[in-house]
């Protein structure tokens, strides 16, 4: 079994055909499950849960340009999927964006849903998006940063409202890297995910910002194995076209 567990809509449609097309390009590459998902910023539902960012003008720019739409919309499109046959596995769920001063709305508004899976993700550190720009790093504090980012990764463990911890070293994007070693940092989170039976991935999805290669980093990769978590291959595809990619380079 092939699984891509990171598989977005985004820029897509939510129709059959737009699924169908999906599976063909799975099909094409090898994979035999695909994980459906959109990200919490785009549904109204989760609204409240970004007014957190939003005290900055950039983030408040990005998050405005999102125009958020009902959940059901995703909700009513998974159910009548479900309800066909395809030569691929289909599930659904959403990418979380975790916060820990929202922990508890976020508890709230997932309480009401009946998902496949739920990825939690760190995007922002103490409403920084870290992602969203090379050139927001300038002047920050990056040994500070990496410390929030898995502190911030441990409550998300520890919150135990997910199955999946999504690309668990995304903060090596813009390749900023702290003065201190990360080893003691990675079998932290290894030992919890391990904890906790949640599973990971080894992303692929970096490389297409400019990251000069696919996964996680080696080290922590060797760290997740050594401790027994389960991991998924995810392509973090926005498009059809990325689905399985470099696949042949993720280990698991």
């Amino acid at each position: 079994m092939m699984i891509d567990a990171h598989v977005h809509i985004e820029f897509g449609e939510y129709t059959p055909a737009y699924i169908e097309k999906m599976i063909e390009r799975a099909c094409e590459c090898g994979v035999t499950e695909i994980w459906v998902l959109d990200h919490t910023h785009k549904f109204v539902e989760f609204k409240p849960v970004y007014e957190i960012i939003r005290a900055d003008a950039f983030n408040r720019a990005w998050y405005d340009r999102k125009r958020p739409i009902p959940l059901s919309e995703f909700l009513d499109f998974a159910a009548a999927i479900r309800k066909n046959q395809y030569p691929v596995t289909v599930k659904f769920g959403l990418e979380v964006c975790y916060f820990e001063e929202k922990e508890a709305q976020l508890r709230e508004i997932l309480s009401r849903y009946d998902f496949d899976f739920l990825i939690g993700s760190v995007h922002f550190i103490d409403g920084f998006g870290f992602d969203l720009s090379r050139e927001n790093w300038e002047g920050k504090d990056v040994d500070h940063l990496y410390r929030r980012y898995y502190e911030i990764t441990e409550s998300l463990i520890k919150s135990k409202l997910f199955t999946s911890l999504g690309h668990p070293d995304a903060i090596k994007l813009f390749e900023k890297y702290p003065d201190y070693e990360l080893t003691g940092t990675y079998r932290r989170i290894a030992s919890l995910l391990k904890e906790y039976g949640m599973a990971t991935e080894n992303n692929s999805g970096l490389v297409r910002y400019g990251f000069p290669y696919p996964g996680l980093s080696p080290d922590f990769l060797r760290i997740l194995k050594a401790e027994g978590v389960t991991i998924h291959r995810a392509s973090d595809a926005h498009k059809i076209e990325d689905i399985g990619r470099l696949f042949e380079r993720l280990e698991i």
